[in-house]
């Protein structure tokens, strides 16, 4: 019996034991327990607080983004954003969307509503047929995506969603920014214009689905800067739709403005002088490389593509598109450069003169043709002839450069050779691109011996000499690039990176992020004599030569300059061929006062007859009266008429 005792102690002892040790477990993982979500609780009440508030209150209620305003653009004569006119801007506008939320999310539904909105606002049910395709459109109402009925709505349609009922209480009207272009297609190539973003834009930018973003030159160019950051806003909603309680958690930042080298007057001058034609006209200062004016025709209106409706904007793109309206003639398209690259042959050869015994004293006798003698057995001379059909008579530089004498040039190149010109041509850039602050730029062609191997198969002949001597052939330059070799010129061989925005500021304060200098792009050493004796035939030009019949007028400085016409592969007639002028103002005035003015015009019958005009008005804006003093005296008899000259 005592045995028997004994036992059962112990057995209940081992048990008491057991069960002491799992309720100490049980305790210390209770505790522990305890201790964690204590912890936890502090991270989360107090370390980390606000954030879980901001988040529980994004999950529980509606988040709304504030989309930042872009920031704006000025021209050159900028002093506040109060005082000046921005030449693009924002305004508010309203967006009818609908709250899919009070439709159960329910993509029939939806449907069902669409077509009693579209009945309601007599709007045909076609306008949403993009909208419509499936399966994107049932992902995005079930996604709980917000659906747009209609953009930037009108003061009749917002009375007329209100005057109904049935469609009203499910429309919310939301705010919406709005681009304003006030150049419109006067300034389009240089502003660009906003759009929604493609899926090649979601995969390659940093852009989010609902923003507007640059689509073309400065909207494009600084996109990142102008478009500022978004703010969000939290609201709560009734059943119903209606919002009971609003809360702004993050204001919404505007993106920074851009103060532009633009002069508006000279701008919108040239834009108005290209009217009716294809063309371009480019104004800058040749000392800085600052652009005053970039203008290219045909056009288009920066506002309708940024517009709200749809289908105005997909109906203004294709007729621009198929009009050759999006291209910038000024850097994206290139072409002869005719007798405005006499300029650069006659410096060729003044800077190698020691080499081919040539001064500006040296003259050439015109008798309207030029013979190249053929050094093939069996090979007739070739004959190249000059505009002027009875000839020039004996002509130094200034006075070829004045009449703009083929021959002349016919003679010095073949004199001189193809290489100086070709390695002046690339040491003036004339191959390269300009390193402007816009999109889409592309770069000239300045042919070789070896390239013309390699491309045609046959070797360099003297007659492409000719041709090239007198900007024919296969030389090839963008307007811009030959804009710079005039400022190369004037400022005796410095060549400055043209720019289009000269200031980046803050939009909240107006202080100065960032500002652009002159950037030298090259420096090539030119002798003082070389420059004096070009500059004198371009004023001859004007002041009794091949421009005076259109520029040497009251009412403007002294002008000096270069006309030029391209021979087209439509030959035949005058209507074929391609206008140039080059030229700058006042034509004595130190190079930090000079404007220098690039036109040129596809099929424009001659230099003198369709460039100089619009050059005319673009020195007219850049000089209005009182502001220069004309030096020179306006010849009694009147000069040659424009159509008959280059």
């Amino acid at each position: 019996m005592l045995g028997g005792g004994g036992s059962s102690s112990a057995t209940e002892f081992r048990l008491e034991r057991s069960f002491r040790l799992r309720l100490y477990m049980f305790s210390g993982l209770v505790a522990f327990a305890l201790i964690a979500f204590v912890i936890q609780l502090f991270n989360l009440q107090i370390v980390q607080g606000t954030d879980n508030s901001l988040k529980a209150e994004k999950f529980v209620r509606k988040s709304e983004t504030i989309p930042a305003a872009r920031g704006e653009m000025f021209d050159r004569n900028f002093l506040t954003p109060e005082t000046s006119m921005a030449l693009v801007s924002n305004y508010s506008s309203l967006d009818a969307v609908l709250n899919t939320s009070l439709l159960k999310y329910d993509p029939t539904k939806v449907k069902n509503f669409l077509q009693e909105f579209a009945r309601t606002l007599s709007i045909p049910m076609s306008y949403y047929e993009e909208d419509l395709l499936e399966p994107k459109f049932s992902k995005k109402i079930k996604t709980k995506k917000p659906f747009v009925l209609l953009e930037a709505i009108s003061k009749a349609q917002q009375e007329r969603i209100s005057v109904f009922d049935n469609i009203s209480k499910y429309v919310i009207l939301v705010p919406s920014p709005r681009r304003i272009y006030k150049m419109g297609p006067a300034l389009a190539h240089v502003t660009g214009y906003i759009g929604k973003p493609s899926k090649t834009d979601l995969l390659t930018r940093e852009i989010k689905s609902y923003q507007w973003l640059g689509k073309d030159g400065l909207e494009l160019q600084y996109d990142s800067r102008l478009r500022g950051t978004d703010g969000f806003r939290i609201q709560k909603r009734s059943s119903e739709g209606n919002i009971e309680e609003e809360r702004v958690v993050e204001h919404s930042t505007p993106g920074n403005n851009l103060v532009l080298t633009i002069d508006k007057d000279i701008q919108l001058a040239a834009y108005k002088a290209l009217k009716g034609a294809r063309g371009t006209a480019i104004a800058m200062r040749p000392s800085t490389g600052e652009v005053l004016a970039m203008a290219s025709n045909p056009s288009y209106d920066p506002n309708v593509l940024s517009g709200k409706s749809r289908s105005e904007r997909t109906a203004h793109y294709k007729r621009v598109d198929a009009n050759g309206g999006f291209l910038n003639l000024a850097i994206q398209s290139k072409f002869p450069p005719a007798s405005t690259y006499k300029t650069l042959v006659a410096l060729a050869a003044l800077e190698s003169g020691h080499k081919v015994d040539y001064t500006p004293e040296t003259s050439y006798q015109c008798n309207g043709s030029y013979t190249l003698k053929s050094t093939f057995a069996g090979v007739p001379d070739q004959v190249f002839y000059c505009w002027e059909k009875g000839g020039h008579g004996t002509n130094d530089l200034a006075h070829a450069l004045q009449k703009s004498c083929s021959v002349y040039f016919y003679n010095l190149g073949y004199k001189l050779g193809s290489d100086p010109i070709l390695t002046y041509s690339r040491l003036f850039l004339l191959d390269q691109k300009s390193k402007v602050d816009l999109p889409g730029e592309i770069a000239g062609q300045v042919p070789s011996p070896a390239w013309k191997k390699r491309i045609y198969g046959t070797r360099w002949f003297d007659g492409d000499t000719i041709n090239l001597s007198i900007g024919q052939g296969f030389m090839s330059v963008t307007p811009l690039s030959m804009t710079l070799f005039y400022a190369g010129l004037l400022n005796r061989g410095q060549i400055y990176q043209p720019y289009i925005v000269n200031e980046i500021r803050d939009p909240l304060d107006n202080s100065i992020i960032n500002r652009t200098d002159p950037q030298r792009l090259s420096d090539i050493p030119i002798q003082s004599s070389t420059v004096e004796a070009i500059k004198t035939g371009l004023r001859l030009v004007v002041k009794n030569g091949t421009a005076a019949f259109v520029l040497n007028k009251p009412g403007l400085p002294d002008i000096a300059g270069k006309t030029g016409t391209a021979q087209t592969r439509r030959r035949g007639s005058s209507g074929s061929n391609h206008a140039w002028f080059i030229g700058y103002a006042p034509a004595n005035a130190p190079v930090s006062e000079q404007v220098l003015v690039a036109v040129f015009v596809e099929y424009g019958v001659g230099g003198a007859a369709g460039a100089a005009p619009v050059a005319r008005e673009m020195f007219r804006a850049a000089f209005p009266p009182g502001s220069f003093k004309r030096t020179a005296e306006i010849p009694e008899t009147a000069p040659v008429a424009p159509e008959n000259i280059q």
